[in-house]
């Protein structure tokens, strides 16, 4: 697996279901291949029922992670250096 980010997108104030299917459709989506599975968590926006549909209509695939297992979610270990980083600047 790269390790890299992408398919970066900002916006100002919190990630809602609308923000998100956004940048699912128009920005991560289009970089994946068929048949990639998708690793969320369980935060409410990513549990709609559009989320779910746009993954499917590109061929892909939905997986939750398990509630309360943010050691199994390595996005995790990259908001934690992320946020020191920023507090540090």
């Amino acid at each position: 697996m790269d390790e890299k980010f992408i398919a970066p997108m900002t916006f100002t104030g919190g990630c809602n279901k609308d923000i998100f299917n956004v940048w699912l459709e128009r920005r991560l989506l289009p970089q994946l291949q068929r048949d990639t599975t998708i690793v969320m968590d369980n935060a409410t926006f990513h549990k709609t029922p559009k989320t779910k549909s746009l993954i499917e209509s590109f061929g892909c695939h939905l997986l939750y992670l398990p509630t309360y297992s943010p050691d199994l979610n390595p996005i995790e270990h990259c908001w934690h250096t992320i946020k020191s980083c920023l507090r540090t600047c």
